[in-house]
This record gives structure tokens, sequence and C-alpha cells, in this order.
């Protein structure tokens, strides 16, 4: 870090300053010549300062005042090297009587020194120099001088008020002074932590808080931590230490062994603040409810600071950690913004909630890859730096590739088909994803997770969705059953309900729906597997049929009623009245279609889950394989969740020439995917799959808004 400051000697360039900063220096410590600095050092900043000398000053003094730039204020200490000791702005004027016992009285500011620097010099008087020196060795720091022109009366007045700031200050520097004789009896059992440099190895064992519990009594256990929260009164203290979700009480009582100064130190740890504390597991008479665990406390032995927080965060935990509450109650909630969040990332993911997130997803991701490799998968990694756009569409990132231009992988699509055609028959990727769409909404986002397969089928693509179903079911029951923890910690901040996967059985027989392993075909238009996999299929003209057949009843409704009835949210009217429009069979769904669709599916047959198939094929990519009895639609399908789609996939085009003419009729020019289109040259098997996105999955599994 280069900065600047003046007066250092033209011939002084690139100098080592030490910085030592404090925290509230003038208002909670006093120091005194004897005060070991390095001791209450809380952080030493070194920086390579240039020289900028002036005329007038050539040298920085002992007790100097200067600002680093915009740093703040700094007192030097010590030259040659440079020492100085950092000063809170505004403490330097009101309160630097205390430090005077270091450093003597405030010096001239430097425009004061220009001015001496520019006087004449007066005649030099040895008596007067004899009697200062003297005056100076046999008395205490002298205070400022009388202003010119102070009536008596002021003067009196002034000198009392000096003179009692200067006893205040002494007696605050006794009072340390004492303090730190004391708190030196048990520097061995509080205080700073050794810095970690990889100095020793295997010298300390450190118990998981989640590991504590009632079978420990009585053992000493040391644990490394954050503080939660403190609390400190009189002669007893109480820290609340964290490692996220598992939290623990540590309590310290004043003793003959425990001196109050202990407690004072403990007391002055702010939340977040990492530390190492060994103490005595003791079961308390009553359970801690505020902590997890809460049949076990520590009593505190030993503490010591590892890396200390600032006393003011960016936000605090307990206001990030907030439930989301509803419009009328938010004037009297905390609540801490998306931006604020964001901002400070890495303090916002120490919730309870984000920390459940994090892990659902990654149990997730391991589910998909549990469930497919227990069916033949193989993993593939496919190139996300490619030549041209891999769906030939114009949503994708641009880039320079070594003079040339390069593209970033809107999807692994076109590889997974390559690989069928390598004889993999079955593949799968987990991987991330690129997509050009500056949508802004709650569901999209530009760069996510991708969960990809696909695989060889033998008649119909229904057969992927079998293997479809079967993936989310046990997705689905194993979050349930191995991961409750984790939904809890979700659901404290933002509560949900849980996901129904499938059609009840009761609903499958009520209904009369269709059972296509049993050949069962039904009076309604909605079929499962079986009765095992009871996941709902509909075709994409039932869906749209529904939805038609209900806006005729939403017509009354405002649009605050579609949004707490129907979860569909339209901003104006001119959306309400689109919304309202009767849709064609070969429509897209829009978003609040979607939604609308998931209410009434929930309503008809009782689950958040299922599949949409056959949709029309102006919206579907070129490589999906048209339907054979009415080329409007396709052999594809998506999937949903409360609502909102988690996958689209379908049967692939796996004729070279047919895939030719489906991607003439869309005007999507195949010329930069050659190699793609020559892989079905020789020999090609069918095929079909999906593409999942992970972020999307938790959300919609969680219930949650964003």
């Amino acid at each position: 870090s280069t900065q600047s400051t003046w007066g250092l000697t033209d011939d002084q360039k690139n100098v080592p300053i030490t910085l030592f900063e404090f925290d509230h220096l003038i208002t909670q410590r006093s120091i005194d010549k004897e005060t070991n600095v390095d001791e209450i050092m809380n952080d030493k900043t070194e920086y390579k300062l240039e020289a900028l000398a002036e005329p007038d000053v050539k040298r920085v003094q002992k007790g100097d005042i200067i600002q680093f730039q915009r740093r703040g204020f700094f007192i030097c200490d010590q030259v040659s090297p440079y020492h100085f000791f950092y000063v809170p702005d505004g403490h330097l004027k009101h309160n630097h009587l205390s430090a005077m016992a270091r450093w003597g009285p405030p010096p001239p500011t430097l425009e004061s020194r220009k001015e001496m620097a520019k006087a004449p010099a007066k005649p030099k008087d040895k008596t007067a120099d004899k009697k200062s020196a003297e005056k100076e060795k046999n008395t205490a720091p002298a205070l400022p001088q009388q202003p010119e022109g102070e009536s008596r009366k002021a003067a009196i007045k002034r000198e009392k008020v000096e003179a009692k700031q200067l006893a205040a200050a002494q007696a605050e520097a006794e009072a340390a002074t004492r303090a730190a004789a004391a708190f030196n009896k048990i520097k061995d059992r509080f205080g700073q932590a050794p810095f970690v440099q990889s100095t020793t190895q295997r010298t300390k064992h450190f118990t998981p808080i989640r590991d504590l519990n009632p079978s420990l009594e009585g053992q000493v256990i040391t644990v490394r931590a954050r503080v939660h929260t403190v609390r400190c009164k009189g002669r007893l203290g109480f820290l609340m230490l964290r490692t996220t979700p598992h939290t623990v009480q540590a309590v310290i009582a004043g003793g003959p062994d425990t001196p109050k100064e202990a407690i004072t130190w403990l007391s002055k740890l702010h939340p977040e603040s990492v530390v190492e504390l060994t103490g005595t597991v003791v079961l308390p008479a009553e359970p801690i409810t505020a902590a997890s665990q809460q049949h076990v406390e520590l009593q505190i032995q030993k503490c010591f600071l590892v890396s200390a927080a600032p006393a003011v965060l960016p936000f605090q935990l307990e206001d990030a950690s907030q439930p989301e509450v509803v419009e009328e109650k938010r004037a009297f909630a905390i609540q801490v913004a998306m931006d604020t969040k964001l901002n400070c990332r890495w303090l916002d993911l120490r919730t309870k909630a984000n920390h459940g997130i994090f892990n659902l997803q990654h149990r997730v991701g391991a589910l998909f890859r549990e469930y497919l490799e227990s069916q033949r998968f193989v993993e593939i990694h496919s190139p996300k730096t490619i030549s041209s756009a891999s769906e030939g569409g114009a949503n994708v990132f641009k880039l320079q590739y070594f003079g040339r231009e390069a593209f970033l992988a809107q999807s692994p699509q076109l590889y997974k088909q390559m690989a069928l055609m390598c004889d993999l028959e079955r593949v799968y990727e987990i991987g991330p994803v690129f997509r050009a769409e500056n949508s802004n909404t709650h569901r999209h986002l530009t760069e996510f997770v991708g969960l990809d397969m696909e695989m060889v089928i033998n008649e119909h693509y229904y057969e992927v969705l079998d293997v479809a179903e079967e993936l989310f079911v046990f997705i689905f029951n194993n979050l349930n059953a191995r991961f409750p923890h984790f939904l809890e910690m979700v659901r404290e901040q933002y509560p949900f309900t849980d996901l129904v996967g499938q059609v009840p059985a009761e609903a499958v027989t009520r209904l009369g729906m269709g059972i296509i392993d049993e050949g069962v075909v039904g009076t309604d238009p909605g079929k499962v597997r079986n009765m095992d996999v009871r996941v709902l299929r509909l075709e994409f003209p039932v869906g749209v049929d529904m939805i038609n057949t209900k806006l005729e009843s939403l017509k009354p409704l405002t649009r605050q009623e579609l949004l707490e009835q129907y979860n569909v949210t339209v901003r104006n009217e001119i959306e309400h009245k689109q919304f309202l429009k009767p849709m064609s069979i070969t429509d897209d769904l829009t978003t609040v279609n979607e939604k609308l669709l998931g209410r009434l599916v929930k309503e008809k047959y009782g689950t958040d889950f299922f599949i949409l198939d056959r949709y029309p094929s102006e919206v579907r990519p070129f490589y999906t394989m048209p339907c054979p009895d009415d080329t409007r639609f396709t052999n594809s399908y998506d999937c949903f969740i409360r609502g909102e789609e988690i996958f689209s996939g379908a049967q692939r085009i796996h004729d070279a020439e047919m895939l030719l003419q489906r991607a003439a009729s869309l005007n999507v020019d195949l010329t930069p995917l050659k190699d793609y289109v020559d892989c079905f040259r020789l020999g090609a098997p069918p095929h079909g799959g999906f593409g999942v996105g992970l972020e999307r999955v938790v959300m919609l599994f969680l219930g949650l808004p964003n």
C-alpha cells in the first residue's frame, strides 16, 4: 500500500512505518510511560510510505499528531524506525489529556510550526532554559498556556477544569496500572492467543460443540468457536459460543482464582470474534433453552482471543435471522435489506437458515448423483468454453479466446447426446450453466448449477419420465427422512408447508385416473405410472383446458385477490387483461399461467409435483422430436413444483436429415454445429433426457420466495 505523508527528510524514500491501531485507545485505556504497547495491540499494519518532504518541516518528532490521508489521526511514539499509534477522530481534541502521561501536552500544529520556522530567531536565554529544564524535571506535564486576553476569573475557572481533567487522567492511569497488575496474574488464562502460523502440530484437541452432551459431565474440554453473545454483570459472566448452527453457554463467576478483571476482559469480547475456550462440562439445573446444547454448559477456566471482530458489525446476525413479516407488521420489525446482506455475504451466510439451505442444496446434488449411479449412469464433464452457441440461440455470453470469439455453454445438451453416440448409453452431469437472459425475476439466474441426464430409450420417451419420477421421489423422501434438522433450520426463518410429491392413493381411485403400468385407461385425463410411484402426468392441452375453464370465474377478482387466493402476480391492468385472455392449445405457458395451473392441480389432485408433456412444437428447441400423431406438438415435457417449472426435457431427434429439416423450419442455422449433426450419421440410438436447475429445486422444495 503506497500512501504519502509529510515530515520525512528528502533522502528517506519508502521508509518502513508501523501503525498500531487500538479500539477506543483514549476512552477505554490509559497509556503511560510504563505501558507495554505490544501487549494491548489489536492490530499492526506495516506500510511503505512514500516520503514527501516539506522545506520547513524536516522530521516528524515524538508526540507529533499527523494524519495519514483519510485513515485518521496518529501520534508519533518512536522515531527511526517510525511507530505511530492510532487515535480515533473526535477523541483527539477532547481526551488528549489522558495520553499526556506518555506523549506530553498536545504539540503545535503543522501550521504553527511553519510560522515558528519563519519567525526571526530570538536571543537565547540560558538562565531561562536552565529554569525551564529544572521545572520540567520536577513537575507533571504542563497544561496549555493561558490564552492571550483571557480574564483572571476565566483563567481560574479554566485552571480548575484542567486540574480536574488532569487528576481524572492520572486516576485513570493509576487504575489502569492496578488493573494491568491484577490481569498480569491471570494472563496465562485470559488474553490474546498466539497467532497461528503453522508452527506447531497436534498440541491441542478441540471438541466440536455439536458433540457436547451430558455424558461428558466433569470433563475439561476445549472448543474453538465464535462469540455469539456476551452478558457480564458484577462477578458473573455468560458467553454464548457458536459454531453454526450449534451453540453452548459458557459461564464464569468471580472468586479467589478469578479476579473481576478476567470478567471485565470477557465483557469486552465482541460478537462474531473467534475464541479458544477451555472449561469444565457441567449439567445445568434447568435446560438452557437459548442454546442448541440445552443440557450442558461450560464453566470457564481459560479463554483466549484468536481473531477479534469489530465492535460494530455491518448488521446483527439476529436481525438477518428474523422471519419474513407480513406487510402490516413490517413497521415494527427489524429487517436487513437484501443489498446489505449481499454486500457482506460472508456474515449473512452464518445464519442458521442459510446453513440449512446450503446443506440441503448439497444434499440434493448428492442424492441426484446417488440415484443415477445406482441406475448405471456415467458422470461426464463437458466443456463450458465453446466455439459456437451451444443451442444455436442468442441468449449466450460471448468472450475473447486468444484473438477469436468464444461462448459460455448454455447447457451440456449437445455434449450429452454426443456422449450417447459413443455408446455410453446413460450419462449425467452436474455443472455450471450460463444464460444471457436479463430476466430479473425471483427464479432466473444468469449462472446456475445444472443437473442434467440423457439416456438411450427402447420405445417411448415415457422411459425417461419413469427415471425422472423415481429420481425425484427418491430425492424428496430422503431429504425428509435423513435431513429433517436442516429443514427445521430453514423453517424457523422461512416457514413452509411440506412438499407433497405424489397423488394420494385415494385420489387416484376417487378421480378414476389412468394407471400406465397396469394398462388402465381412466375417466380422468390425469394418469400415474403405478400405485407405488404416483407422480401426476398431464398432457399440455389438458393443462390449457384447466386454465381456460378457471379463467371465467377469476374475472371478478382483483389483482390482490388473485395473489392471495391463487399466488398469481399481475403488476398492472394490461397484465391483468392479458392473463384473463383464454389460451390457445399451441400457446406457451406464462409464469402466471404456470402458477395458476399449479394451484388448480393441488386443489384437484392433492400434489405439488407434476409433469406436463406434449408441448407445442413452436416453443421447443430444434432438436425436439415431433409427435407422430400431431406435428403441432412434440415428445417433450416439463416438470413443476408448487406451480413453477424445475426441468425441461424431451425425446431428441436422432436422425441427421430430420434434425436439419426441423432446424430449418424454426430458422435455426446448424452450420456452426456441423459436428453435432454429423455424430448422428454413423448410427444413432433413440434417446431423451432433461436438465434441472439445482437452485430452483431447492427454492421450490423449501417454498422460498427467491
